[in-house]
C-alpha cells in the first residue's frame, strides 16, 4: 500500500492529462483498496503508491495537493490528497442534445464522449467519489464534479434466502403505501404455464412517483460478496428503487426544491423496506455502486 505519511505534492503538468480522483485529508490508502476490491476483481495493489482498479486501468498515488494546484484546479478547499488514474482514452460520437444537462461528466466531453475502458474508469472513480466524500476532476476541459450522496438512495438486499411472493407482499405492506404486484396484472390462463423466476411489487407514492421491488435470483454473485461462503450457494436479491414520474428531472445534475424532497421521502421509504427485508433474509444490503451498507447506517431520520 502506499506511504500515507510522506506524500509528493502532485505537479501541475504531470496531472493535467489525466483525470484525477481527489479526497479529503482523512480518506486512507486502504479505504480506497477496500471501495476497489467490491467492484472488480482484478482490483488490489499493483506495486508502491500502484492500485489496479481493473484490468489497464491504475491509480498512482496518493498526492499531496498544495494551495496553488487547489485554486488552479479550482479544487474544493477540503481537497488535500488525489489520485491520478491511468487508462486508455477511448472517445465516441458528440453528446446527442438531448443528453446534455443530465450528467455533468457527460457534459465534460461534448465533442466525444468516453466509451470502453474510459467509460468504466470514470464510473470506479466517481463511486469511489461519492462513498468517500470526494470528486473527480476530468483531463481536457478541468471539469470538477462532486458527487451527490443523497441523490443515490436505491438499495438491494443480496440474500441466501428467497421469499415467497406473498410472503414479501406482506412485508413491504408494513412498510409502503398503496402496493401493488404486477403480478396481479397477469391473466390467471397465464401465469399458471409460467414457472414464476422473479416477481415485483410496486408502491404508489402519488404524483406518479413508484418505489418497485424487484425480485430474483443472479446467476453469479456479486463481486462484493466472492468470499461470501453462502454466496457460492446462490444469491436473491431484492432490488428497491425509485421510479419518479418525471426521471429527466428528478436525475437532474441540479433537481428542484420539490424533487429533492420527493427523492428524500423515497429514500426514507426505501431504507425502511429494506432493513424490514433484510431482517428477515439475513444477507447483506448494497447500494448500486455495489459496495456495502452496514444496516445500523440505515433509517436514522
Amino acid at each position: 500500500m502506499a506511504d500515507e505519511a510522506a506524500r509528493p505534492v502532485l505537479d501541475r503538468g504531470l496531472a493535467d492529462p489525466h483525470h484525477l480522483l481527489v479526497l479529503p485529508a482523512e480518506v486512507t490508502a486502504d479505504d480506497l483498496e477496500a471501495l476497489a476490491v467490491s467492484r472488480d476483481e482484478d482490483a488490489g495493489w499493483a506495486g508502491p503508491s500502484q492500485l489496479r482498479v481493473q484490468a489497464g486501468v491504475q491509480l498512482t498515488g496518493p498526492w499531496g495537493l498544495d494551495r496553488a494546484l487547489r485554486g488552479g484546479f479550482d479544487l474544493p478547499a477540503w481537497a488535500e490528497q488525489a489520485y491520478l488514474l491511468l487508462c486508455p482514452v477511448q472517445r465516441g460520437g458528440p453528446l446527442p442534445p438531448e443528453l446534455r444537462g443530465i450528467d455533468p461528466v457527460l457534459d465534460a466531453f461534448p465533442e466525444g464522449v468516453p466509451h470502453g475502458v474510459e467509460s468504466e474508469a470514470l464510473g470506479h472513480l466517481r463511486a469511489f467519489a461519492r462513498r468517500l466524500g470526494g470528486a473527480v476532476r476530468l483531463a481536457g476541459s478541468g471539469a470538477v464534479v462532486v458527487p451527490d450522496a443523497d441523490a443515490a438512495i436505491d438499495l438491494t438486499v443480496l440474500a441466501p434466502v428467497w421469499l415467497d411472493h406473498d410472503v414479501c407482499l406482506q412485508v413491504l405492506t408494513q412498510t409502503l403505501p398503496e402496493v401493488h404486484s404486477l403480478l396481479d396484472d397477469i391473466p390467471d390462463e397465464l401465469a399458471r404455464l409460467q414457472v414464476l423466476e422473479g416477481y415485483a411489487i410496486v408502491a404508489h407514492l402519488g404524483e406518479g412517483d413508484l418505489v418497485e421491488v424487484a425480485v430474483g435470483g443472479l446467476q453469479q454473485p456479486p463481486v462484493v460478496l466472492r468470499g461470501t461462503p453462502w454466496a457460492h450457494d446462490g444469491v436473491v436479491a431484492y432490488e428497491v428503487r425509485w421510479r419518479p414520474h418525471h426521471p429527466e428531472q428528478a436525475f437532474a445534475a441540479r433537481p428542484s426544491l420539490g424533487q429533492r424532497r420527493a427523492r428524500a421521502r423515497a429514500g426514507a421509504l426505501i431504507e425502511r423496506t429494506v432493513l424490514a427485508l433484510h431482517a428477515l433474509t439475513g444477507g447483506e444490503i448494497s447500494d448500486d455502486d455495489g459496495f456495502l451498507v452496514e444496516p445500523g447506517d440505515l433509517g436514522r431520520d
